[in-house]
């Protein structure tokens, strides 16, 4: 398994047991998942492949991280699977030859 299917593993795992979570494991997994999905962004870019833009998405999630302890545990889990997803999405296109 690499280190990004990984990745993508630990971030639906700990959205089905969010409760479990500390605060500042949550603030850690949302602030991995988006330093993540950044580089990999960066990565089609430089590789010349046109990169998904979803800058809404990344506001919101860092705007969760940035006010954790007032977030529910759903609104938490919901971020890390949308962190997921995006991941998996960027991962694929990665692997694409251009």
């Amino acid at each position: 398994m690499t280190l990004t299917t990984q990745m993508i593993s630990d971030f639906v795992r700990a959205a089905n047991t969010v409760q479990t979570l500390t605060l500042a494991e949550r603030k850690r997994l949302l602030e991995r998942g988006m330093t993540t999905s950044g580089a990999l962004r960066g990565l089609l870019l430089k590789t010349g492949k046109p990169a998904p833009s979803d800058e809404p998405t990344g506001r919101v999630i860092e705007d969760i991280a940035q006010h954790i302890e007032e977030m529910s545990d759903e609104t938490v889990a919901k971020a890390l699977l949308a962190l997921a997803s995006q991941i998996r999405t960027l991962r694929i296109l990665n692997q694409e030859r251009a």
